[in-house]
């Protein structure tokens, strides 16, 4: 990231313009070579690209990287990515094209052609950010966007976006930031009325004590709130830090398939009508998502679903929000179940009439199942969800039976619901429901930081390992008395003896959200570091083949995962879900993205290490709770938790 500390160094300013020589230094980069001092390249009245780097010198690049792998090899990876840096940023035109070195050697050096040479100068890096910017501002640029020199090559597009960004700036102004996955930033930008109003607040996000540490992107962007400053966030790039990175730089330089290639087909779509709800629920990982104008008329989701099911897609989950808020949720469901004869699911946690539920029904074409959000008996329930929830929910899944549909309950495993876990499922086995599925909190949206409010809230809803696993095995015997199925446990049952790597995510499934932006997972929806595409711009087939931010996540691997390498159900469990491992690693100031541990691996891998021991479903927990009976035949709701 740009606020890797194995890249300090200072040094006297020095701006020099050079040429470009042929021959390359053997490690993948163009030649560093003297030459006269000229003039530097001009950068009034356009943006100015500035590539943040160190000179190449043996020791003295990614020293992190250097002692896992030596200073030659550490030179030579760091040599191929800032050349791979300055090919991409040559694609852009109109773009003033600075490299700005930081080290003690007083030389003037020179780069390949039409590239400006700047020396950086402080002691610390939010120092030589601010110095920079600073300089480039003072010769007449109309905006700056720096990137670091440590990533694979950043996707063209992300660096056209962020220099469009700044090409007009917000009235309270605006910063550009490329989110790293480690935590920091792999780009930073902003526009010339930003820093002439802003500077001072500027110097002051450049001189936070979070610089170099998993923190740097959290502590910006509250920086930036704080100050009013507009943040436009580009979508989660990586870097390169040390050797467990390399992997991941193979897979996405080597030109080889990467992982759910061959894209035989899509499979599922989730489709975020709206961001609307009449709940504020205190876990809801889509709290923070605001209701934006300009949702996608009836005709525009129906050309969504028609794409969709161009590409294969034969089952679609309607979610919110909302979704009952929108009026055309029936004539929406009717195409996808009657036009293209797939299956469709919607959530709801709200009221649903007897008509409504008919309707529902009708447009279903007996390819619908409803999905009920209700967390425990009613004291808990309506704690979490609002006073009287558990009442509507009870009464709309009456309602839909009486319509002839079959809902599923889900229910989120925050703390308080673990003590009432057994009651909720007897509540639910009483008025006829018979499947149950159970999410592990997503910490994010309600709950990191302690951002919820009420009775409970924020990381006090995040339970431990132990108190899940003892709840999961209190509810799996109750479930098996009762003849419920609790439909997570045939999902692992059909892992175990398989080969699995993360989950279809990005490979299989994808995400629409109210505005027709493109995520690999549901959960991401309305995070702007997930964002694939936007289909306001582009058919979703060419974002489904070509997203740079698809072919990132499809390139990581479970067992990239020091952990998850030498686990012995890693097979079975795939790593599980990468969305939770992100967001548990950014609540808690640790390096996130798709190498970060697995949250809740303490109650997955005893499962899974049963089930694996034993080869009746009898003999897992508790006897599974009728799963032998769900078996893999029956099995099609999920994929995760």
């Amino acid at each position: 990231m740009i606020g890797d500390r194995s890249h300090n160094g200072a040094g006297p300013e020095v701006c020099e313009e050079g040429r470009e020589r042929s021959g390359r230094d053997g490690l993948g980069c163009p030649q560093m070579t003297r030459s006269a001092a000229r003039p530097p390249e001009a950068v009034t009245d356009r943006p100015a690209v500035v590539v943040m780097a160190r000179e190449l010198i043996p020791g003295r690049v990614k020293t992190r990287l250097a002692a896992d792998v030596g200073d030659a090899r550490a030179l030579e990876i760091y040599s191929g990515l800032l050349a791979g840096t300055l090919t991409q940023i040559d694609l852009l035109d109109g773009c003033a094209r600075v490299l700005a070195l930081a080290g003690a050697t007083d030389d003037p050096i020179s780069t390949r052609a039409g590239w400006t040479v700047l020396r950086q100068r402080g002691e610390t890096l939010g120092e030589r950010l601010d110095g920079v910017f600073a300089e480039l501002f003072a010769r007449g640029a109309t905006g700056v966007v720096a990137v670091n020199s440590d990533s694979p090559p950043i996707p063209e597009e992300y660096l056209r976006r962020a220099v469009g960004l700044t090409a007009t700036g917000a009235p309270s102004g605006r910063l550009v930031v490329g989110p790293a996955a480690d935590g920091g930033y792999y780009l930073i930008g902003m526009d010339a009325g930003t820093w002439r109003r802003q500077s001072g607040r500027v110097h002051e996000l450049f001189s936070t004590p979070a610089m170099g540490t998993a923190a740097l992107l959290a502590a910006t962007l509250r920086g930036a709130a704080e100050r009013g400053l507009e943040v436009c966030q580009l979508p989660l790039w990586i870097d390169i830090d040390d050797a467990r990175d390399l992997p991941v730089l193979k897979r996405l330089t080597g030109g080889g398939p990467l992982r759910g290639e061959p894209l035989e087909r899509l499979r599922e779509v989730y489709l975020h009508v709206t961001h609307r709800c009449g709940h504020a629920c205190l876990h809801c990982y889509n709290r923070d998502r605001a209701a934006e104008p300009g949702e996608l008329t009836t005709a525009q989701w129906k050309d969504v679903i028609d794409q969709c099911a161009a590409l294969g897609a034969s089952g679609f989950v309607f979610l919110g929000g909302d979704p009952l808020l929108r009026p055309d949720l029936p004539e929406m469901i009717a195409h996808v179940t009657g036009v293209h004869v797939a299956g469709a699911r919607f959530f709801f946690n709200s009221f649903v009439d007897r008509e409504t539920a008919g309707v529902l029904a009708t447009a279903g074409h007996g390819r619908l199942r409803p999905l009920v959000s209700v967390d425990g008996p009613r004291d808990v329930n309506d704690a979490l969800r609002g006073e009287g929830n558990h009442a509507e929910v009870f009464a709309s899944i009456a309602n839909l039976q009486a319509a002839g549909l079959d809902p599923v309950a889900n229910t989120v495993l925050v703390e308080p619901v673990l003590a009432g876990l057994s009651r909720l499922a007897r509540e639910l086995r009483q008025v006829g429901v018979g499947r149950l599925h159970l999410i592990f909190p997503h910490q994010h949206g309600g709950l990191p930081g302690g951002s919820g409010a009420g009775p409970v809230g924020g990381d006090s809803l995040v339970p431990d390992g132990a108190a899940l696993l003892a709840a999961l095995e209190e509810l799996v015997v109750v479930a098996d008395q009762i003849g419920l199925v609790i439909d997570n446990l045939p999902s692992w049952r059909r892992r175990v003896g398989a080969r699995n790597d993360f989950c279809a995510s990005g490979c299989r499934d994808l995400a629409v959200d109210p505005y027709g932006r493109v995520y690999a997972c549901a959960i991401t929806v309305g995070d702007p570091a997930f964002v694939a595409g936007d289909l306001a711009h582009e058919p979703l087939e060419r974002i489904w083949r070509g997203s740079p931010a698809l072919r990132l996540l499809r390139a990581a691997a479970a067992r990239d995962r020091a952990e998850c390498a030498v686990c012995p159900v890693v097979d079975a469990c795939g790593g599980e879900c990468w969305v939770q491992a992100h967001y548990a690693a950014r609540a808690t100031g640790r390096p996130a993205g798709y190498r970060a541990a697995f949250p809740y691996c303490d109650v997955v891998r005893p499962l899974l290490e049963r089930l694996g021991a034993h080869e009746t479903a009898a003999a897992c927990v508790g006897g599974c709770g009728g799963q032998a009976a769900a078996g893999e035949a029956s099995y099609g709701l999920f994929d995760c938790i």
